[in-house]
């Protein structure tokens, strides 16, 4: 798996630059399970989960599993507000998901561990 944290304001401005940024680390880790960590944030509009849901459909297609881990409460409140919780899986503390992902599993085998430190 790999933790991305994203930090500071997610808006019609930043959200592409999110959304390619969490690609991106996917991509380079190849992992089959990319956490979001969104404790850092300090505003988070609708074209961030536009961005987020982008992700969601781009990984998932490739057979890969998505998880929003700790959002900060402006983040919540508007993930809650769009009915988020039905498309991503939420865990209100990083360690939470972390636990959960470990247990995942691709073919059979386990899905690795590996979390890069942030950029």
């Amino acid at each position: 798996m790999t933790v991305v944290p994203v930090h500071g304001e997610v808006d019609l401005a930043t959200a592409d630059r999110m959304r390619d940024r969490l690609l991106q680390a996917a991509h380079a880790s190849r992992c089959d399970c990319l956490v979001v960590d969104m404790s850092g944030l300090d505003f988070f509009d609708a074209s961030g989960v536009s961005a987020l849901v982008s992700v969601f459909r781009t990984l998932t297609a490739e057979g890969r599993h998505v998880v929003l881990a700790e959002p900060a409460p402006i983040a919540a409140r508007v993930l809650d507000a769009l009915g988020m919780g039905r498309l991503f899986e939420i865990y209100p503390i990083l360690e939470m998901a972390l636990t959960h992902t470990s247990g995942l599993r691709v073919n059979g085998d386990p899905i690795g561990d590996t979390v890069p430190g942030g950029p």
